[in-house]
């Protein structure tokens, strides 16, 4: 049961964060929360696809390696702040993947804790972009 409930706390607070950033962010906001919902959504369906366990964990690290990509040049290109760091939170998810490669004895629901520990912040980060660009965004209509 826990589970589930823990899914479905973090589905309604992706949705509600990307929908945040979608009714006010910005360009690159809006590239940032279509970057958490395409991984988020991709790291089951490569579960799913996957049959034994170590491709699941080559597959998940596949997805968190292209958001890290995705941040970073997110990050590179943009002149907001937030995306280093979600850049740097999700450098820390990918080490949770290289230390079950390093001790495969982690325990799973350890390394299950950790790996979704870090999207929390990053949607955290983008809230608070989100927040930033819309304030900086009214301050400046009405300077106009």
């Amino acid at each position: 049961m826990a589970p589930y409930v823990l899914l479905l706390i973090y589905l309604v607070t992706l949705l509600s964060s990307c929908a945040y950033a979608v009714r006010l962010g910005g360009q690159s906001e809006l590239i940032g929360a279509g970057i958490m919902i395409a991984g988020s959504f991709l790291t089951p369906v490569v579960g799913f696809l996957s049959f034994k366990l170590h491709a699941h964990l080559v597959g998940a690290l596949l997805v968190d390696l292209a958001v890290l990509a995705a941040f970073l040049t997110l990050a590179l290109r943009s002149d907001k702040f937030w995306p280093l760091w979600t850049t740097a939170f999700q450098i820390i998810g990918v080490a949770t993947h290289l230390a079950k490669y390093v001790d495969p004895g982690i325990i799973p629901r350890a390394y299950s804790i950790a790996q979704g520990f870090w999207a929390y912040p990053m949607l955290v980060a983008l809230v608070i972009g989100v927040r930033a660009d819309h304030i900086a965004a009214k301050g400046s209509a009405g300077r106009s």
